[in-house]
C-alpha cells in the first residue's frame, strides 16, 4: 500500500509541476510578445467615418487629449505608396507621423528591394495632382533612414514617413490627418476608451482597439493557451485515475477496519469520508508538492536564463518564464478537485461493503 501511494504521490506532484512550469514558459513567450505588440500597435487608432481625412478645424486631438485614461495623441496620415531605388520598385503601405526623418523600411519591404539605411530613394502616392500636361503622380525624394526588424502581428508592414511629406504625398491639407493613434496609461482598458471615444464624438469617428488590429494574433495566442493548458493537465488527470486506484487498494485492505467502524455504529458516509479523506489528502500533499516544484524551477530557470536563445531571431537572448498567479491558482483548484473525484467513487464502494461478509471473509 505504501508503494502505490508514493507512486500516485509522486506521479500527481510531477504532474502539476509540468504543468506549471509549461505554463510559465507559455507565459513568458506570449508576455513578450504582448510587449512588443503594444509597443508597435497604438492602444486605439481613430479613424473618420464617412469622409476621407480630419481636419484642423475638428480639433479632434485636443478633445481626444482630454478623455480619461489617455497618455498621448498622435496625427498619422496612411496611404499606399511605391517605393523606387537603382531601378527596382516595390508597393508599400506607409504611415507618416511626426518625429521621423526620414524613411524607415521593415525588414520584409527593405529586402526585395536590397534598401539599407542611407540609400537615397524615390516614393510616389497613389494620389496624382493636375498639372498642364494632365494628372501626374505625387513624388518625393528622402533617404532611407533605417531598417526595423518585422513587426508583430501587423498583418501588412508598414513604411514610416515623416508627417508632412506623408501629407503632400496623400493630398492632406496641412495640419490634416487620416487618423489618430492613442496611447492609454491602462491597454487592458482600450475596448472601453473605444466605446468612451465614440459617445465623446459622435457617429463621425470610429475607434480600432489595439486587440481588435491584431485580431488573428490575439486569437492564436489565447487558444494556444488553453490547448497547452488542455493538453498537460492529461498528465494530472492520468495521476489521478492513480490515486483512484491507490484509494480502491486501501478499500480492500481496510475493509476490515471499515467493517469494524460501522458495527460500533458509524453511518456509511461516516466511512466513506475516512477513506474520501485518506485518498484526497494524498492529492492535496501532491498538488502542492508539485506547485511549490514547478513554481520554483520557473523561477530559477528564468532568473539564470538556464535556456539561451539566438537573439538574432527572437529578439530574446533566453527563454523568458513567467509564473502567473492566477493561472498557478486553477491548477492547484482544478488538481485539487480531480483529487477528490477520484477518490470518491472508491471510497463509496468501499463503505457499501456489507458488514458480514466482511467480518466472514476476516
Amino acid at each position: 500500500m505504501g508503494v502505490v501511494a508514493l507512486a500516485a504521490l509522486l506521479g500527481l506532484t510531477l504532474g502539476v509541476a509540468a504543468l506549471v512550469v509549461s505554463l510559465a514558459l507559455l507565459a513568458g513567450f506570449q508576455t513578450h510578445i504582448r510587449s512588443r505588440l503594444l509597443a508597435e500597435t497604438p492602444h486605439l487608432t481613430v479613424t473618420p467615418a464617412g469622409r476621407d481625412a480630419f481636419t484642423p478645424a475638428d480639433g479632434l486631438a485636443e478633445k481626444l487629449a482630454a478623455l480619461p485614461g489617455v497618455v498621448s495623441v498622435s496625427p498619422v496620415a496612411r496611404g499606399r505608396i511605391w517605393i523606387s531605388i537603382s531601378g527596382r520598385t516595390a508597393p508599400a503601405q506607409a504611415v507618416g507621423r511626426a518625429g521621423t526623418t526620414g524613411l524607415v523600411l521593415d525588414l520584409s519591404q527593405a529586402r526585395p528591394l536590397g534598401a539599407v539605411a542611407g540609400d537615397d530613394v524615390t516614393v510616389v502616392s497613389s494620389r496624382t495632382r493636375l498639372s498642364p500636361l494632365g494628372p501626374v503622380p505625387i513624388a518625393v525624394s528622402m533617404a532611407v533612414e533605417k531598417v526595423v526588424p518585422a513587426s508583430t502581428g501587423r498583418r501588412e508592414p508598414e513604411a514610416v514617413l515623416p508627417l508632412e511629406a506623408a501629407r503632400r504625398l496623400f493630398a492632406l491639407p496641412e495640419g490634416g490627418a487620416s487618423a489618430y493613434e492613442v496611447f492609454l496609461a491602462d491597454p487592458r482598458r482600450a475596448t472601453l476608451a473605444a466605446r468612451g471615444v465614440v459617445d465623446a464624438l459622435g457617429g463621425g469617428v470610429s475607434a480600432t482597439t489595439w486587440e481588435e488590429a491584431n485580431r488573428s494574433l490575439v486569437l492564436a495566442l489565447k487558444l494556444e493557451r488553453a490547448v497547452l493548458f488542455a493538453t498537460v493537465f492529461l498528465i494530472v488527470i492520468v495521476a489521478g485515475l492513480n490515486l483512484a486506484a491507490t484509494s480502491a487498494v486501501l478499500g480492500a485492505t481496510r475493509a476490515g477496519d471499515a467493517a469494524i467502524l460501522a458495527v460500533l455504529g458509524a453511518p456509511p458516509r461516516t466511512v466513506a469520508r475516512v477513506f474520501l479523506a485518506a485518498g484526497a489528502g494524498v492529492g492535496i500533499l501532491g498538488t502542492a508538492a508539485g506547485a511549490l516544484l514547478g513554481t520554483a524551477a520557473a523561477v530559477v530557470l528564468d532568473a539564470t536564463r538556464a535556456i539561451p536563445l539566438p537573439a538574432h531571431l527572437y529578439s530574446l537572448a533566453h527563454v523568458p518564464f513567467r509564473v502567473d498567479p492566477l493561472e498557478l491558482g486553477a491548477v492547484v483548484v482544478l488538481s485539487v478537485l480531480w483529487s477528490f473525484a477520484a477518490s470518491a467513487l472508491p471510497a463509496r464502494t468501499a463503505a457499501r461493503r456489507r458488514v458480514a461478509e466482511v467480518l466472514r471473509a476476516v
